[in-house]
């Protein structure tokens, strides 16, 4: 089967960007083609080594026209099967296309973030899919409410490897809290460091955190934290392809997202059985965290979040690396692709007119 994959802008170094390599490397029964209409520096690209029956497209203009013009061109070449968009402006062009050559392949709207606190897809851009995937319980919930048909969504998660990882271990009694932190360095968006960094400078307890990440707020980030008198606690590693690799002891990951979608690092974190402390933003933390494997924390509840901490600091040794690990084997990469591949056969064997189908839905 022939699968577009339409994405939104990327950065070049984040979860979407390796969910994309994981699902181009691993689902190997179907051809990829992966359109970039608007990308920030392709990094990422390293991560995808697949050889055969792929191909990657990169738009390099800015105006929007162009754009849609770069996603004709490649879909009629490719003459895909099925169409997913990562976001709603590409399913709409997808429909467009459709309708202007008369062509029969199915639209699927595959978002990576939280609708409701993001612009990635509106209400009346989501009627241009005949299906959805949703990665998360929340983000599927999220479609129902805005009259998606629950019939019409395919809840997928987001999939990792698990088998053959290392085990963080956990650092000796009279060692200081060891956190860590992948990501973005945006202050008061997303990723909401500033609460990262105001809730280490209140935690009383010896401490030092590595940040992994690089972002629009890296300078601003900094300035805060010479501001807190923590800068001296703090190892800024910038972004690295495999953070993984250098992290070889810590007591356990911290997110302080106002929004996501499904969060990979925190599964991998779980892969690799450190704990996770985050803050239960919509959408996804909650999918993944439990009491096995680490402390939810209410929304912008700055106080709950460092007791978390030092409960994670004074407990040492009360999560089990096994266990940890345990907690995510359901995201496993193969079982996904296997769920994947099955959606896929699904979706193709739905024989309703699809034109018709995009108009009944804009209509919500």
């Amino acid at each position: 089967m022939k699968i577009t994959l339409i994405t939104q802008y990327l950065e070049g170094h984040g979860g979407t960007e390796r969910v994309i390599s994981n699902l181009v490397n691993e689902d190997l029964k179907n051809e990829y083609q992966v359109l970039i209409p608007k990308s920030g520096k392709p990094e990422w690209l390293q991560w995808i080594t697949r050889t055969t029956g792929y191909q990657l497209k990169i738009c390099h203009a800015q105006d929007t026209q162009a754009q849609k013009e770069f996603i004709e061109k490649n879909v009629l070449a490719a003459e895909p099967d099925i169409v997913l968009g990562l976001e709603g402006r590409a399913c709409v062009t997808a429909y467009q296309i459709r309708k202007k050559y008369d062509l029969h392949y199915k639209i699927v709207s595959w978002g990576h973030t939280s609708i409701a606190e993001s612009n990635i897809f509106a209400r009346q851009e989501l009627a241009f899919s005949e299906y959805h995937l949703a990665i998360s319980t929340g983000i599927k919930k999220q479609l129902i409410k805005l009259g998606v048909p629950a019939q019409k969504i395919f809840l997928i998660y987001n999939p990792i490897r698990t088998v053959n990882k290392k085990t963080i271990s956990t650092p000796k009694a009279n060692a200081p809290f060891h956190a860590i932190f992948i990501g973005r360095i945006l202050l008061d968006d997303q990723k909401n460091v500033r609460m990262l960094l105001e809730s280490m400078a209140q935690l009383n307890i010896p401490w030092k955190l590595d940040i992994f990440g690089k972002g629009a707020d890296l300078p601003k980030a900094k300035t805060l934290a010479n501001d807190l008198h923590i800068s001296q606690n703090i190892n800024w590693q910038g972004w690295m392809p495999n953070p993984w690799e250098a992290i070889n002891e810590a007591d356990c990951l911290l997110l302080c997202s106002k929004y996501e979608g499904f969060p990979m690092v925190v599964i991998e974190a779980a892969s690799y059985g450190l704990p996770i402390v985050s803050t239960n933003c919509p959408t996804g933390p909650a999918d993944i965290i439990n009491s096995h494997n680490g402390i939810l924390t209410p929304m912008n509840d700055q106080k709950a979040f460092i007791a978390a901490c030092r409960q994670i600091y004074r407990l040492r040794g009360k999560y089990n690396h096994t266990d940890i690990k345990k907690t995510v084997l359901k995201f496993d990469i193969s079982r996904y692709i296997k769920h994947i591949e099955n959606i896929y056969n699904l979706i193709a064997a739905d024989n309703k007119n699809t034109d018709k189908s995009a108009i009944k839905l804009s209509s919500l």
